[in-house]
Parts: C-alpha cells; sequence; structure tokens
C-alpha cells in the first residue's frame, strides 16, 4: 500500500527521518546522565541518613543505631504519637496566665498582639492551649497523671479569664465591623475569617459557630423589621414587599461573605447548615410572621368596613323611614 500526498515517504525523507535520530553514542550519553544523577541521589539519601544516625543516637542514649538499615528500622518502627510532650511546671504556667491576664486588666490595646502571641506559641513551639466549652474542666499537659485540686481550678479560672477576655474583644470587632461595613468585600472577607480562625483557637466549633450564628441572626432580623419600620407603619403588602426588596442586595453580600469565610474555616456540610438556618429559616420566620400580621390587619380592616357599612346602611334606612 502506497502512501499518498504529503504523507508519502521516499528515500530523501526516510534518510532526513534517520538523521534526526540520536544514535547510538547520543543514547549511551543519556543513560550515563541518568545513571550519574541516581547516583548522587542515592548518596545524598544515604548521608541524610547517616546524619539522622548521629541525631538520633545523641538524643536517645537507650538505644543506639549501628547502620543506616538499624535508622530505617528504627524509623519504621517509631510511633510519634507515643511521644509525650515535655511537661511544664506548674507555678511557671500560673505566672504566666497571671501575667496575660493583669496585660488584659491594666493596659489597653494589648489583645491584638497578645493572640498573636499565643497563636504563635502554639504553631511555632507545638504548645497546646485548651480549647474547652465555656465552664467545663481542662488538663494542661503539665502532668499526665495530674489530680484535679484547688491549683488545678486556679488555672482553668485563670485561662477562662484570658480567653473571655480575648473572645470579647473578637467579638466587638466582628460587630463594629458589620456596622461600618466599608470596606470591601475581599477585605470583609479576610478581617472575618481571621476573626473566626481566632475564636476557633479559643472555644469548640460547636460553641464559636452558635454564637456567631446567633449575632449574624440578629443582624437579619433588624435589617428586615427597619423594612418595615422605614414604610412609616404601612399595612398595603406592595410597599412591605418594595421594602423587603430593598433589604435583598445587602442579604446576598451577609450570605456571600459568611459563605466564603466558613468554607475556608470549616467544613462544607457545616458551613451550608449554618447559612441555611441563620438566613434562609431567619429570613422565612420572618417574612411568615409578618404575613400573619398583615392578614390580620386586613382581616381587622374589612371588619370595620363592614361596621361602618352597617352603620350607614341602618342611618340610611332610618332617613327614608322618616321622610316617608
Amino acid at each position: 500500500m502506497e502512501w499518498g500526498g504529503e504523507y508519502s515517504l521516499d528515500s530523501s525523507n526516510l534518510d532526513c527521518l534517520l538523521n534526526v535520530l540520536p544514535g547510538e553514542s547520543e543514547f549511551q550519553q543519556v543513560l550515563n546522565d541518568i545513571d550519574e544523577k541516581i547516583k548522587k541521589n542515592s548518596s545524598s539519601m544515604e548521608q541524610c541518613l547517616k546524619d539522622l544516625q548521629s541525631e538520633v543516637n545523641e538524643i536517645c542514649t537507650d538505644e543506639i543505631l549501628q547502620s543506616t538499615n538499624d535508622c530505617l528500622q528504627w524509623l519504621n518502627n517509631c510511633n510519634f504519637i507515643s511521644l509525650k510532650p515535655s511537661s511544664t511546671p506548674h507555678g511557671e504556667l500560673m505566672e504566666f496566665l497571671r501575667t496575660l491576664q493583669s496585660l488584659l486588666k491594666n493596659e489597653q490595646n494589648q489583645e491584638e498582639m497578645i493572640l498573636h502571641f499565643l497563636l504563635d506559641l502554639s504553631s511555632q513551639c507545638g504548645v497546646s492551649f485548651p480549647c474547652t466549652p465555656s465552664g467545663t474542666s481542662f488538663e494542661f499537659t503539665s502532668s499526665i497523671h495530674a489530680i484535679e485540686d484547688d491549683s488545678t481550678m486556679d488555672m482553668k479560672s485563670l485561662w477562662d479569664d484570658v480567653r473571655l477576655h480575648l473572645r470579647r474583644f473578637l467579638v466587638n470587632r466582628l460587630q463594629s465591623q458589620e456596622e461600618t461595613n466599608s470596606n470591601a468585600l475581599q477585605q470583609q472577607i479576610q478581617f472575618k475569617t481571621q476573626c473566626i480562625q481566632q475564636l476557633l483557637f479559643l472555644y469548640p466549633e460547636s460553641e464559636v459557630l452558635t454564637r456567631y450564628q446567633n449575632m449574624q441572626n440578629k443582624l437579619v432580623s433588624d435589617l428586615l423589621q427597619n423594612c418595615i419600620l422605614s414604610s412609616c407603619g404601612e399595612t398595603n403588602f406592595d410597599k412591605v414587599v418594595h421594602g423587603y426588596q430593598s433589604s435583598i442586595p445587602t442579604l446576598c453580600t451577609m450570605i456571600k461573605e459568611d459563605f466564603y469565610v466558613l468554607s475556608g474555616t470549616i467544613d462544607p456540610s457545616s458551613s451550608l447548615k449554618f447559612i441555611n438556618e441563620t438566613y434562609l429559616d431567619t429570613i422565612t420566620e420572618e417574612i411568615t410572621v409578618l404575613l400573619e400580621r398583615l392578614c390580620e390587619l386586613q382581616f381587622k380592616e374589612n371588619a370595620l368596613h363592614i361596621v361602618k357599612a352597617n352603620k350607614i346602611s341602618k342611618k340610611h334606612r332610618g332617613t327614608v323611614h322618616a321622610v316617608g
């Protein structure tokens, strides 16, 4: 079978194709380069294992690794979860918390600095701060066999006081930001995300979401009720609907903000649950209450018209009877 058109291969085309392909020497050079890189990587890994072996032998005096194979075996058998965190003396923990408490009570505008300090201690130094629900007990990892005595309760009271002060600071920031609402959407999202993440550092997710949900619920309710008040007490359905329509852009912005904030902080199912309960359910409840109120007022107004009409009709019949 012959190839037609521009794809036909004659002897000149075949020669050009063969000239493009690398020769045996070029193939050998490529293989040599690959082999050299493999040897370098192997040598580098071997050196890393030797360095690790040396460090482990310095730290773990109870076990001496004789070779890199022993090092690999040690890594394979090592249970990092069982490694105990270093303990901090009880007195030092108390003094640390008292210092934080004193700064928050006696110095102004120290909250943000303390928050960043605590977050750095947690992320960079591996210090674990308890994130328990309000009013519950906790243990600092100062001792694995710690007994809850008066000193432990004092420590709990100090930490609760510190994080309560920080929580109030963060909630006030969120509320003031909602009131001004002058920043661009992206800046608003970044700000709220940071506040929510810092609250989650101090308290469990369920408690943070509940408190934030209550705050957002109030904002939605106030916004919708203000739409009614803006119609100057009108019970006209069309005017009320127009008031609600004017609130839609603000509601959409609020929903968009919280969707992005929570999507980057908690799992998607919890985010959708929050949006549904905080906004959609609240809007439905507010509109339902309003419609019930409008129907009740309309019923009273219709009844009043009927009473007036009956009075006018009786008066008219009495006038006709007197003339007759």
